[in-house]
């Protein structure tokens, strides 16, 4: 152990991590399901998986918008005015 070079090899080959076991061709399988997406009531904001909110509606929703065969059918507000909507939108981003 006079030498430099020795030493240096001694350390290096002592300081190599381990040597990792082959690499699988097999997946493996996945240990948990997906995770499922939750969705909200349009009207009311009750959340839900997708398939229980058609329409993007829950059922108490569904059912107080459901007209009868001999109901008018229900109408729609008025849309909002945009140009009102964006200057509402541009102040609110102004800085104080």
């Amino acid at each position: 152990m006079n030498s430099p070079v020795g030493f240096l090899r001694r350390r290096l080959t002592t300081k190599l991590p381990p040597h990792l076991p082959p690499a699988t061709t097999t997946r493996p399988t996945p240990a948990a399901p997906a995770a499922r997406v939750l969705v909200e009531c349009t009207e009311c904001g009750t959340p839900g998986p997708s398939e229980a909110l058609p329409d993007g509606l829950c059922r108490p929703c569904r059912e107080t918008c459901a007209t009868g065969p001999g109901d008018p059918s229900p109408t729609l507000p008025a849309p909002p005015d945009i140009k009102t909507h964006m200057a509402n939108l541009r102040n609110l981003l102004k800085p104080v």
